[in-house]
């Protein structure tokens, strides 16, 4: 079966190597402080397949090309169903990705060579940055956001939101499904490339004062789940942990780490709690 992955052209010494692989899909975009790559202004990623039968020949090709200078910011994966090769500078990994412990020297290697522990592959091939990045635009482009059509039931009674991404070299899918209204029972899954969910999280929610039903959701509880993200004292997966609008005031605390957090979301009325909903969540293995 053949791989596919991103190759970062601006991580080698000598990218017409991209020439003699099949390119699926170009991306040129600008670096910001999150890559930490400075010394490059932007980057284009290039998601190419390669065949099963030339795997090692292009990893071990790739592995002598990645530029020496920076070795401690790059390397390039390349995955199909069964097997992920992972490719630094002067070393290839290939990882059974049905084997948790095969990820941990290659982990380690990599936080050798001074590569951000965030950035790594790990075991459920999903790293916190892409997690992060994805699940930010996968919440304002379902529930939070009030233009966003709802998909077909996934279980009787439930209302469902869902949303896909090709993100470097894999499609990741965001699924939310929840049952209830003014009490409010629900589920977030993310996938990466396979069927397996790799992400989760559970939620139940109740309006204190049911007279404000959706009144409460349109006036405020959306418009905060829209700034998700853009305060980085709680965990992205609801929204700032402060946030005012019409006489409403919202509220959300968090505990933990993307990978196994807890969360609390208020939402008061002159004084008055209207709101509570509780989260929990994490990785899935």
């Amino acid at each position: 079966m053949n791989y596919k992955g991103v190759i970062i052209e601006e991580s080698l010494s000598d990218c017409s190597i991209v020439k003699d692989l099949e390119v699926v899909d170009t991306y040129i975009g600008r670096t910001t402080a999150r890559e930490a790559t400075p010394w490059v202004q932007q980057w284009t990623l290039q998601t190419v397949i390669i065949p099963e039968n030339r795997i090692d020949e292009y990893a071990k090709k790739l592995s002598n090309l990645i530029d020496k200078e920076h070795k401690n910011s790059w390397y390039c994966d390349f995955r199909n169903e069964s097997f992920h090769y992972v490719v630094f500078s002067d070393k290839v990994f290939k990882l059974d990705r049905s084997v948790k412990h095969n990820y941990e020297e290659m982990r380690n290697y990599g936080l050798y060579l001074g590569i951000p522990e965030p950035q790594l592959p790990r075991f459920n091939d999903l790293p916190t940055n892409l997690l992060i990045g994805f699940l930010i635009e996968a919440k304002k482009q379902t529930y939070a956001n009030s233009n966003a059509d709802k998909v077909n039931s996934s279980r009787l009674g439930s209302k469902d939101y869902s949303y896909s991404e090709e993100v470097e070299g894999e499609t990741m899918t965001y699924h939310d499904t929840y049952f209830g209204g003014v009490r409010f029972i629900g589920e977030e899954v993310v996938y990466r490339g396979t069927k397996l969910p790799k992400w989760g999280m559970n939620y139940y929610g109740v309006t204190l004062n049911e007279t404000l039903g959706e009144e409460t959701m349109d006036k405020v509880l959306r418009p905060a789940l829209m700034k998700v993200g853009e305060d980085d004292t709680v965990i992205p997966v609801r929204g700032p942990s402060r946030f005012e609008n019409d006489g409403y005031f919202y509220t959300f605390k968090t505990d933990g780490v993307i990978e196994n957090f807890t969360g609390v979301e208020e939402i008061y009325k002159g004084g008055e709690l209207i709101y509570r909903l509780h989260c929990h969540g994490g990785t899935i293995e």
